[in-house]
């Protein structure tokens, strides 16, 4: 059975998945070679050890220290082709509501970014060493899993899926600041029409669900598939709700 190691930097997680090899998924959000090897030392892997960088997603606050990375372990950063654009060229995400509590953090967040400036200030651009579409196999480094399309979130989602049914998930569940504790699914989307954003993401989770029992987020987590499939029974119950005062 692999090993998931997970570790806070910034607002959100980075990990170390090791099996007969070590790779890395996603890096938090702060900016810095010191940050990685702070988290190395801390989880007890060595950063020569490492053969691949995943980026879940191409949202700042999951990839900024990617290149970082790469520089430390000289390990390829692998993403999806959709997220090329974003990594190579520092764009900033984009992303809409798609519940309630969407639209409290996104006037939230807007409010924030006035105050102080984004959360992220500095954004590198990095060219991933691989992309793929569909699916990409992760035994060549030592991994005894796939990363898979899940999208929804946003058009470049993917996630971790081990074998032993263990799944690294990126935003798809989340627990914050916003959730009073209580694990939900992403709550926002790729499109300002929730209801295009939630008929992409639920057959995602549904397909996760499916893969896996253990469920390791971006932010907050890991949860258990219990914990899982309640968020999404809530998340299909408000977007009945919406859908009903929507037509």
């Amino acid at each position: 059975m692999a090993t998931i190691l997970q570790y806070k930097s910034g607002m959100s997680n980075g990990f170390f998945v090791v099996d007969r090899e070590t790779i890395c998924v996603d890096g938090g959000a702060q900016l810095g070679a010191e940050y990685f090897l702070e988290a190395c030392e801390a989880c007890g892997v060595d950063p020569a050890s490492v053969r691949l960088i995943v980026v879940t997603h191409a949202h700042v606050d999951h990839f900024v220290n990617c290149d970082e990375m790469r520089k430390v372990t000289g390990a390829p950063i692998v993403c999806h082709e959709a997220a090329r654009d974003t990594l190579e060229n520092a764009r900033l995400p984009v992303c809409y509501p798609r519940s309630r509590l969407g639209e409290y953090v996104d006037d939230f967040r807007i409010k924030m970014t006035a105050l102080h400036g984004e959360p992220v200030p500095y954004l590198p651009p990095m060219t991933p060493d691989i992309t793929f579409t569909g699916s990409f196999d992760l035994n060549p480094y030592g991994v005894d899993g796939q990363i898979i399309e899940t999208f929804g979130h946003s058009l470049t989602c993917t996630s971790v899926v081990l074998a032993d049914r263990q799944a690294i998930i990126g935003d798809i569940c989340v627990d914050d600041e916003f959730t009073d504790g209580v694990p939900q699914i992403t709550y926002f989307g790729y499109d300002p029409d929730r209801r295009k954003a939630n008929d992409l993401l639920f057959p995602a989770c549904d397909r996760l669900l499916a893969l896996a029992d253990s469920f390791y987020s971006g932010h907050g987590g890991p949860f258990t598939r219990d914990q899982f499939a309640a968020a999404m029974e809530a998340a299909r119950e408000e977007d009945r709700e919406y859908r009903a005062a929507n037509p």
